[in-house]
């Protein structure tokens, strides 16, 4: 039973991965926490990129550009606010990765979050 259990439990990491990403290049300032200064307009955005691990990492990782996603979609803004990066699987990286039987790995990761400008 112990080696169905740490079977089990290997095979649940074995899909786990991190996602790393540097926002320090941005022209304005990001942060995590709502906007509370009621002066401000917030504009809620979100956008979407592909996460693809070729042949098990062999052939390498094509990680989306977190900053270059926000500099395109945010433009000239004041600030990001209740930012938010999530990396999931949707049914159609599911089913690549699966009709590739897995040399392709793909997940979708979400950036989400208020772009703030000041009010006129």
């Amino acid at each position: 039973m112990r080696h169905l259990l740490s079977l089990a439990c290997t095979a649940a990491l074995a899909g786990c991965s991190s996602f790393a990403y540097d926002l320090s290049s941005l022209p304005f300032p990001v942060t995590a926490t709502p906007a509370a200064d009621p002066a401000i307009v917030r504009e809620p955005f979100e956008c979407r990129a592909a996460d693809v691990i070729w042949c098990h990492q062999l052939f390498g990782e094509s990680q989306p550009d977190v900053a270059a996603l926000l500099r395109a979609h945010c433009g000239d803004c004041a600030g990001v606010a209740n930012f938010r990066v999530t990396v999931a699987g949707t049914f159609h990286d599911w089913l690549v990765t699966h009709l590739t039987l897995g040399f392709v790995r793909m997940k979708t990761v979400t950036v989400r979050g208020e772009k703030l400008a000041k009010k006129a």
